[in-house]
């Protein structure tokens, strides 16, 4: 596996963090409270060292799934949050006027709603920049541990050689709530989208 250089990897963060600006305006209409979503940080990995991270390892998470094709290649994204950060991002989304017993009823399609608009925006911004066509399917909601998550997916894992792993920020109502974002792509694909974005926002 190659790796990025540091500009590239800076134009990469850029455009999540340009995409994220976008999703959490669009959040934020929703609920009437400022929503803000950062990229602190991203890398790429390979699929054992995904799962060996500490902060998901052996933990319960809920994803969300998008599946792409188009100019891209053929790909995968997903956002993960702890099972515990989730309900609370749909208690905030709720606006609190759901007990927090009764979250877990509107769960899945509060964060399959998130996980669209958030992966949605990346998505777009991505085709736009690279001038290349991305097409994609129905999100899919998947509640259990994290390890699941990625073995789940070992299909596509399988097509690509790289994970574009991005940390994310989710702050709200005076919470921050930490959520990853994986990439699923092959390194070549990410060596060229990054000089791409380099070119295009310098």
């Amino acid at each position: 596996m190659g790796t990025l250089t540091e500009l590239e990897q800076d134009a990469i963060n850029e455009i999540f963090n340009i995409s994220l600006g976008g999703a959490a305006k669009l959040l934020s209409e929703m609920i009437s409270n400022e929503i803000l979503l950062t990229v602190p940080s991203l890398r790429i990995v390979k699929l054992e060292e995904a799962l060996h991270i500490e902060s998901l390892k052996n933990f319960q998470v809920c994803s969300i799934e998008q599946k792409f094709t188009g100019g891209l290649g053929e790909g995968s994204a997903f956002i993960l949050f702890h099972k515990d950060s989730s309900l609370e991002i749909v208690r905030m989304m709720m606006k609190d006027y759901v007990e927090i017993n009764e979250v877990s009823h509107f769960e899945k399609d509060a964060l399959s709603e998130i996980g669209n608009i958030i992966l949605n925006s990346i998505l777009s911004n991505l085709a736009k920049m690279s001038e290349k066509k991305i097409e994609t399917e129905i999100p899919e909601f998947f509640l259990g541990e994290y390890e699941e998550v990625l073995k789940r997916d070992e299909k596509s894992i399988e097509k690509v050689d790289s994970i574009l792993l991005a940390y994310i920020d989710y702050h709200v109502k005076g919470k921050d709530i930490k959520g990853y974002i994986f990439f699923l792509l092959e390194f070549e694909t990410i060596k060229q989208l990054s000089k791409i974005l380099l070119e295009k926002l310098n």
